[in-house]
């Protein structure tokens, strides 16, 4: 641990100061782990690999303490801890730095800031400035050593839950500044002691605080901060942190002007930077020019063999790196050509696969529209048996009723029968007219719906005034039961004209108001005329039975009747949308009206 923190101005001795690798480097170990022992653990695994991490983190056993680290950071993702994930983190990073292992410390500082901003963990992002600060601390490169360290500050934004954070950046600033700017050093560790919340951390700040005054020469502040820590010791002996012991040893040592005590205790230092720094200062106090210039010279050395050590380290580290880097292309190679020959195999497979996966969907597909179109032909099959059955039963009682009744009134007719009243023979005339009626009506109507396909509407562009077509309809037709009346409205002006086929149009809406009559034994029957969305709307309204829910859609079928026993075969409204809809338009049966019954004729305009 013989590595420069920092490099200063070389003018004088007292300017020429140096703190170095071993301070800082305890400095960070209190930082990133003392947290992990600060509060009773409730977790033994989680104890257990904490205390195996800081069982190897002194040592030189690398592969022991990266086993160690990385169950402690697995542990944590797992749990999700992802403040502690990256405490464990930057102890790996601290690790290598300690061992030398710059190049290896700046990649992995890389890869955790690329991992924290990829998963949008904002609060650990002043980590990234707080090790590269570390970084060019060991670099000597102090202006980008501050400058990051005071970034890392700003993110942590004064954050109560950071403090521990917070007071160490504080100490590394205090310690990179001890001796060239003691001003802006003082004000870095004030503020390290003020929100330090242990002993442990309290302790190391204090003696900080005497190197300060030491490199100031201000006896007074030293013998303060001494106290301060001397306190500490005495009161809570357990978790004081003798981190600067010899250093602050060396200090009180000269102001109490005891120099051979000094130099006693510098000679028993291990690190070689450190014992030359605080000899060219203790030196300086002495008075010794000649000895102090020897400590100087010889610390100049030191650290340009340090500076050596260093660049070979890191063109090994980077040699190394390569060297991985061109295996690691080796072995991709290698597994990029099985790859892709597993890759061709697999294709070929999932081809093949496919291939018959889409046959037989394809048959599959065949064997379903053959069904479908079975399965339709069987339905049409039905209904033209169903068909063939409602026509036989009609045709059988629409036409053999009335006929017999013909049949009967005749013969009542042809017998002569004096008894029979003029006014009676009458009724008979009207009855036998209605039955033929009715027969011929029906028979017209199977007429109609067989050569339905063969009407011709060639002539679909005549033009109808809708007014004058309505009149006229509303002038022939006159409903059977007195008691039910008939009106016409319209809200189309009288000069309306509409293209279309005007005698089919009229059979259309005699055929409806003939069917209003028919259900319709009080209230009445309206045909309305009117223009909505580029039609004609022509509505026949009336006050009958209705049509039951459920039945809406059924009464436009063939031999489809609401009521056995009402008169016809139950074509009527067959027969009108068959003709709407060649006409270019519809018949629609109003759902919403609830008093009779009303359906809609429409027509393009």
């Amino acid at each position: 641990m013989d590595l420069p923190m920092i490099k200063r101005k070389q003018s004088s001795p007292i300017d020429c100061c140096y703190l170095y690798r071993t301070a800082l480097l305890l400095t960070i170990l209190l930082f990133v782990l003392a947290p992990i022992f600060a509060e009773e653990k409730k977790d033994p695994e989680e104890e257990r690999l904490r205390k195996e991490v800081y069982k190897y983190f002194d040592t030189t056993d690398e592969e022991a303490f990266g086993d160690a680290i990385n169950k402690l950071r697995k542990y944590y993702k797992a749990e999700e801890k992802w403040h502690e994930m990256f405490t464990a983190w930057e102890n790996e990073i601290v690790y290598d730095i300690n061992n030398d292992h710059f190049y290896s410390a700046l990649k992995k500082t890389e890869d955790m800031n690329d991992y924290i901003k990829i998963n949008k963990h904002h609060d650990e992002e002043y980590r990234m400035d707080y090790l590269m600060g570390v970084f060019y601390g060991t670099r000597n490169n102090i202006a980008m050593c501050k400058k990051y360290l005071n970034q890392a500050l700003e993110k942590l934004n004064d954050r109560k839950e950071y403090r521990a954070e917070a007071s160490n950046i504080y100490m590394l600033l205090a310690n990179i500044l001890a001796f060239d700017s003691p001003d802006s050093a003082t004000i870095y560790i004030d503020k390290c002691i003020n929100i330090s919340e242990d002993n442990r951390d309290l302790s190391a700040a204090w003696q900080m605080k005497c190197i300060i005054e030491f490199g100031k020469k201000n006896r007074e502040g030293f013998m303060k901060a001494y106290n301060k820590n001397k306190s500490i010791k005495q009161s809570d002996a357990k978790d004081y942190n003798n981190t600067y012991e010899m250093y602050v040893e060396q200090g009180l040592a000269c102001f109490k002007g005891r120099f051979n005590d000094a130099l006693e205790i510098n000679s028993k230092m291990t690190t070689r930077l450190d014992q030359l720094l605080f000899l060219t200062k203790i030196y300086e106090m002495q008075g010794d020019k000649a000895a102090e210039a020897e400590a100087l010279k010889q610390l100049i050395k030191a650290r340009e063999k340090w500076y050596g050590e260093i660049s070979m380290m890191e063109i090994n580290d980077i040699s190394n790196d390569i060297n991985l880097e061109q295996m690691r292309r080796e072995t991709k190679k290698a597994y990029d050509k099985m790859a892709y020959v597993a890759m061709g195999a697999s294709l070929l497979v999932v081809f093949f696969l496919s291939y018959l996966i889409w046959s037989r969907r394809k048959l599959v597909r065949q064997l379903m529209a053959q069904n479908q179109q079975l399965t339709v032909a069987r339905d049409h099959a039905q209904e033209a048996d169903r068909m063939k059955t409602a026509f036989i039963h009609n045709v059988s009682h629409q036409i053999r009723t009335p006929l017999n009744a013909v049949a009967g009134f005749s013969t009542i007719l042809a017998s002569q029968n004096e008894e029979l009243t003029n006014e009676e023979r009458q009724d008979l005339a009207k009855r036998i007219e209605h039955n033929a009626g009715i027969i011929t009506n029906s028979l017209n109507h199977l007429i109609t719906l067989s050569d339905i396909d063969s009407i011709n509407i060639a002539n679909n562009s005549e033009a109808i005034n809708c007014h004058e077509f309505c009149r006229e309809i509303a002038t022939e037709f006159k409903p059977t039961n007195q008691a039910t009346g008939f009106s016409y409205m319209s809200s189309i002006d009288q000069n309306v004209t509409v293209k279309s086929n005007k005698d089919l149009l009229k059979r259309v809406i005699m055929e409806i108001l003939l069917n209003a009559d028919k259900f319709t034994e009080k209230g009445g029957i309206t045909l309305s005329s009117d223009m909505a969305d580029g039609k004609w709307l022509l509505t026949v309204t009336d006050t009958g039975k209705g049509i039951e829910p459920g039945d809406e859609d059924k009464i436009f079928g063939h031999f489809m009747k609401i009521d056995d026993f009402s008169e016809g075969l139950g074509l009527g409204l067959s027969f009108c949308r068959s003709i709407a809809l060649r006409l270019g338009g519809d018949v629609v049966l109003d759902k919403d009206y609830h008093d009779g019954a009303r359906f809609i004729v429409q027509i393009p305009a």
